[in-house]
Formats: structure tokens, sequence, C-alpha cells
């Protein structure tokens, strides 16, 4: 069971680390316009949803793995854990909310440009969050 366990946790991590493409996914954004714009944006609302779902498969196997198998992991490496997922979480939302209002405008051009600081703003935010996750995870002694 246990290898299953760690299977499906490497697959989370892989699918979210895959949110790591954001920011130059959106970065190509900005040179479409008209049509090609509402695809692209719904494209990565999709890829959003995704990267919740990958979430929460972390959080699953990671707590299950903590839980069954670990030798009691430190209160402070779970909790930092749980905050720095919590934080990737809402930060993946706020992208996916301000994406859908993209979607929904009148004028997907000049929605997309307005909110166009603030997304590539949470995205390098979300890229760097994932990168410490990753350190945390990987160096659970160094938070005994």
């Amino acid at each position: 069971m246990y290898s299953f366990i760690v299977f499906a946790h490497v697959l989370g991590a892989l699918l979210i680390g895959s949110f790591l493409a954001f920011p130059f996914a959106f970065k190509s954004l900005l040179s479409q316009s008209g049509n090609e714009v509402k695809v692209a944006v719904k494209t990565l609302v999709g890829f959003t949803r995704f990267a919740h779902y990958a979430l929460i498969l972390l959080i699953v196997t990671g707590g299950w793995m903590a839980m069954g198998y670990a030798t009691y992991p430190s209160l402070l490496w779970v909790m930092l854990s749980l905050i720095l997922f919590m934080l990737i979480g809402a930060l993946i939302g706020v992208i996916q909310h301000n994406l859908k209002r993209v979607i929904f405008a009148e004028d997907p051009d000049n929605a997309l440009q307005r909110n166009k600081a603030k997304l590539n703003t949470l995205g390098w935010f979300t890229f760097v969050l994932i990168f410490t996750v990753v350190f945390v995870m990987t160096n659970r002694g160094l938070f005994s």
C-alpha cells in the first residue's frame, strides 16, 4: 500500500509542478488577440482547475504518509507544509477567478490588459511558493 501512496504523491507533485509553466504560458497569452484570447484563457482556467486537483491529491497522500508511515514528523514541518499548500491553493484560486473575469468580459483583450500585472505577479508568486514547498518537503530534517 505504501508504494501506491508514494506513487500517487509523486504523480501529484509532477502535476502541481506543471503549474510552474503558468508564468511562461501567460506571457505568451499576452501576444494574442481576438477569439484566440478566449480560447487560451479557457485553457489556462482548465489548467488551474487541474492544479487544484493535484494539490488535493498531494495533501491527502502526504497526510496519509505522515500519519501512517512517518516516525512522528515535527509539528513545525507539518504546519509549515499545510500553510504553504493552502497559500498555493488560494493563489491558484485567485488566478482562476481573474481568468474567468477575462472570459466573461465583453472585451476580453481589454480585460486581459487590465488584469495583466496582477495575474503575472500571482503566477510568479505561486511559482516561488511551489519551489519553497519542494525545499520544505525534501529537507524535513531542517524543521525538526
